[in-house]
């Protein structure tokens, strides 16, 4: 993760060698594409906060310095140098300071290309950083306070910051590494993925996909395709349009809706979820369990040594099976509602007792406790048939 905002031992040296005022390079042309790089020193020090809006890419570096200083290469398409010219003397870059704030801000009516590349050096002690692009991508990292980073539709990328965080693009990815602070991203369609979260997260995504690796508090999630969070400390609420929901494991109750996908959880303590037409799993739960699907179907596996609550499975239109050690203690409270010989409830356990439906339409009902009783788990289907089955 680190790689992608790293920069180089040349640029680095030259921001730190800048001077107060602007240096100008001389104008290069590659194609139909003229640039020319800009650079200078921003504000007077010291400042606690920083506000950078621009055109194109802007990478940003937090370091152990006193100096903020930027390089700015300006491209732009011309068919000639005169028209090159022209253009880029139309380009406004501002520096300064407002009280203990400073400001970078480079703004163009006209011909500044998105390709245009900014890279800042501060120092990574400020309070605050906010930054914003008209439509090109964001790299920040090495900060101990707050970052606040916005793209048209460019793709962000962050890491190394101490404080909280909020990412905000039209249409592009947002990558994270490293995050201390509050974490909040939004994307209009791409997909997100968090590396580490050292606190509350709130990701959400209009067209994309959302992981997370580890987060060491709740994760709030929300996306229109998979959802997939490896590790969270935390709760998980998680909510997807159509895509799959995974939670490998989380200290908290997980909270998970589907529009149209299945859902799956390895370890949690407690899970509410619901499917509007998907298969859910659930493995290694704990708590209180709620299941709901309406067209899909459920498969529950108890894990000895849990501590499970009253919980509630139900589907519509779909199977479940319920796997139970032997040495579990629980009542089981089972109704089948499925017509003819759909309507199945099958037991390895001699203890629940299995009714079958009579020609009337009563429904298939099983009841009985395993291991002198516990909390009652009930088992509702219609559409299909019942399994509880012994966990070998």
């Amino acid at each position: 993760m680190k790689q992608f905002f790293a920069i180089s031992l040349v640029l680095a040296s030259i921001l730190a060698a800048l001077l107060l005022g602007q240096d100008r390079s001389r104008l290069s042309h590659d194609g139909p594409y003229w640039s020319r790089t800009l650079s200078g020193a921003i504000g007077r020090s010291p400042f606690q906060a920083l506000r950078v809006e621009t055109v194109g890419n802007v990478t940003l570096r937090g370091d152990n310095g006193d100096r903020a200083a930027y390089i700015f290469k300006a491209q732009v398409r011309a068919d000639d140098e005169r028209e090159a010219e022209a253009l880029l003397r139309e380009l406004e870059v501002k520096t300064g300071t407002d009280g203990d704030k400073a400001y970078l801000t480079i703004r163009s009516e006209r011909g500044v290309s998105e390709g245009s590349e900014l890279s800042v050096s501060v120092p990574r002690s400020l309070q605050r950083v906010w930054v914003a692009t008209g439509g090109g991508s964001v790299q920040a990292s090495g900060f101990d306070g707050e970052i606040e980073a916005r793209s048209a539709g460019g793709r962000i990328m962050v890491d190394s910051i101490r404080g909280r965080t909020e990412l905000r693009t039209g249409g592009g990815d947002i990558q994270v590494g490293s995050v201390g602070g509050p974490l909040r991203c939004f994307s209009g369609g791409g997909t997100i993925r968090v590396e580490n979260a050292g606190n509350e997260s709130w990701l959400e995504t209009a067209g994309g996909e959302i992981f997370v690796h580890q987060a060491m508090a709740p994760v709030h999630a929300s996306a229109r395709g998979n959802i997939r969070i490896d590790r969270a400390a935390g709760s998980v609420f998680a909510s997807t349009a159509g895509g799959l929901i995974q939670v490998q494991q989380a200290d908290g109750v997980v909270t998970a809706e589907s529009s149209g996908g299945a859902i799956q959880v390895n370890a949690a303590n407690g899970a509410q979820c619901d499917s509007a037409g998907g298969a859910i799993r659930l493995h290694n739960v704990s708590g209180t369990v709620r299941a709901s699907t309406n067209a899909g179907s459920i498969l529950a596996e108890l894990a000895s040594g849990s501590h499970l609550q009253d919980s509630v499975l139900s589907t519509r239109a779909g199977d479940i099976t319920v796997l139970i050690p032997s040495n579990f203690p629980v009542t089981v409270i089972a109704m089948n509602g499925s017509a003819g010989a759909a309507g199945r409830i099958v037991s390895d356990f001699s203890e629940i007792r299995v009714r079958t439906a009579n020609p009337g339409g009563v429904p298939a009902v099983a009841e009985g406790s395993l291991n002198g009783g516990g909390p009652v788990l009930h088992l509702n289907v219609i559409g299909g048939a019942i399994y509880v089955r012994r966990l070998k």
